[in-house]
């Protein structure tokens, strides 16, 4: 019966592959066509073309292998990021922002996700503190992402909207770390 029941997650994990895949596949495909249609040539869709293809190289392995695909999704995230903001830039013109801004903004998040990652393998049988610290930790990623973004463009390190964010932040990461207690004091 577990045999059976694997192979029916097997299935719908591949069935959902297959149309995530389709489904990618048919909006570079309208891209493709509306911008040869309007512009007589490829100009803008190959922004959109780019992101469909970035995006299906992350998101298939965690929709056909499920929970043993995200390693594999951020080790393809990790790799590929920095051409994708390559291209990118090549693509957009930012007054040569996108890249540098892109690429420490990507180190930074980069480093933040593998640590999620990394709390939730040590912590697999603690979801809710995993969550809990998680949730703690984004409040040092702001920081670095404001602090570093204020360096490169004129904006400010910290707002009103950062500060609601963070006790926001922190109630969340509160009802999460009752909640671990809870159920540690009940085992």
């Amino acid at each position: 019966m577990h045999q059976a029941k694997a192979l029916k997650i097997r299935y719908s994990q591949n069935i959902g592959a297959v149309i995530f895949s389709a489904l990618l596949l048919l909006g570079m495909i309208t891209c493709f066509i509306v911008d040869i249609a309007i512009t007589g040539t490829l100009t803008w869709s190959l922004i959109p073309i780019s992101a469909c293809v970035f995006a299906g190289a992350i998101f298939i392995p965690v929709i056909k292998y499920g929970v043993k695909g995200i390693k594999v999704s951020l080790i393809i995230l990790t790799a590929l990021v920095v051409p994708f903001l390559f291209i990118l830039s090549l693509l957009i013109d930012s007054g040569g922002l996108l890249f540098p801004i892109g690429i420490r903004m990507s180190v930074i998040s980069l480093v933040y996700i593998w640590g999620v990652f990394a709390i939730f393998k040590v912590l697999r049988a603690r979801k809710f503190m995993a969550i809990a610290i998680s949730l703690l930790l984004s409040t040092p990623l702001s920081f670095m992402i404001n602090s570093t973004l204020s360096r490169i463009i004129t904006t400010s390190l910290f707002d009103v909207w950062d500060a609601l964010t963070f006790v926001i932040i922190a109630v969340a990461a509160a009802i999460f770390f009752f909640l671990d207690f809870t159920i540690r004091k009940k085992s």
